[in-house]
């Protein structure tokens, strides 16, 4: 079970650790794709706080997953709060009537976030 975690959670952080970093930096493709997703004006100057914010959600949840491996329960806040932010980005694209491929990858990072939360939940 700790080599499924170590797995899932290395293939998860390879979509965290990017997203943080962009965000923290405020790095202008990375604001467009998630303005694009959320529809929250962000590159008009609106909701300013959010890419910061994101950023230092996924950089706290990526040394949480960390953590988590060798310490599940941190893997379980990780991966919950990664499900929370992937699924709140879905919920905005389903909310602006996304529907088919463009909803593709950000349910896929949920799922993905879920099972790692499963594994680290079956672990504790």
């Amino acid at each position: 079970m700790f080599a499924l975690s170590a797995v899932l959670t290395a293939l998860l952080l390879l979509e965290v650790v990017p997203s943080a970093l962009a965000a923290l930096a405020r790095f202008g493709p990375g604001v467009e794709r998630l303005d694009s997703l959320t529809r929250l004006g962000l590159r008009e100057g609106r909701h300013r706080w959010v890419p910061p914010a994101a950023g230092l959600l996924h950089t706290a949840c990526a040394v949480l997953l960390l953590i988590g491996i060798w310490h599940p329960g941190y893997g379980v806040l990780g991966a919950a709060l990664e499900v929370l932010y992937f699924g709140w980005v879905l919920a905005r694209q389903l909310a602006a009537g996304d529907r088919g491929r463009p909803l593709f990858a950000y349910a896929l990072f949920t799922g993905w976030s879920a099972l790692v939360l499963l594994v680290a939940a079956l672990r504790h």
